[in-house]
């Protein structure tokens, strides 16, 4: 049966929600209103009948990897449309503590016109951190829009940079890139996971 596993974090700048599937992180964002209504509004995407789990610690080593340096293998689970993907994998290979743009972002994606559109999609990435949407900027130097704030968006950029300038080259900057795999699918996660509930109901019948 589909499940989601689901926790909270503090970090330097601001409480997370992670939540997981069993092939890996499908969902990481800041904490935009209470916890309540934010399960719900993910809720959306993971199916209302979706049976979930709490487990802050799942939320908590994430937050180490991301934030503490720990050094441990991640895998983010991916749905999207190919173009989405595309770019959402061109956003996971800007390197730790730089930056790129929308342009580069569309272009990476295989149509280099598409520069709006690859800026959509960087909008509606699940993963925030792991797939680091901050790091995408507009062609004129301007940090752009980010769902939580352009101000935490410089925040994070100036934590990235300042750490990439305090740590020898095999610190945390490098290997952060190196820990995470990335598990992509077209099926949409509402989907996926009714089909493994439903399979789980008739496997219990026979």
């Amino acid at each position: 049966m589909g499940t989601i596993t689901y926790g909270f974090s503090d970090t330097p700048f601001g409480e997370i929600i992670v939540a997981a599937t069993k092939k890996g992180v499908c969902d990481l964002q800041f904490l935009e209103y209470n916890k309540l209504e934010t399960i719900h509004d993910l809720g959306q995407r993971w199916g209302v009948y979706t049976p979930i789990t709490l487990d802050n610690e799942m939320a908590e080593m994430v937050a180490s990897v991301v934030f503490g340096g720990k050094r441990r293998k991640l895998t983010v689970d991916l749905r999207g449309t190919d173009f989405q993907i595309a770019v959402w994998k061109a956003v996971r290979a800007i390197p730790f503590g730089q930056t790129a743009t929308y342009q580069d972002m569309a272009r990476a994606a295989g149509n280099e016109k598409a520069a709006r559109a690859a800026a959509t999609a960087v909008a509606q990435n699940p993963v925030s951190l792991l797939i680091p949407c901050h790091r995408v900027v507009r062609g004129d130097g301007d940090t752009g829009d980010y769902r939580w704030g352009r101000d935490l968006k410089r925040k994070l950029l100036k934590w990235e940079a300042e750490t990439v300038a305090a740590q020898p080259k095999n610190g945390m900057a490098t290997n952060l890139n190196q820990l995470i795999d990335i598990h992509c699918s077209n099926v949409p996660l509402v989907e996926e996971l009714s089909q493994d509930m439903f399979k789980g109901d008739l496997d219990g019948l026979f």
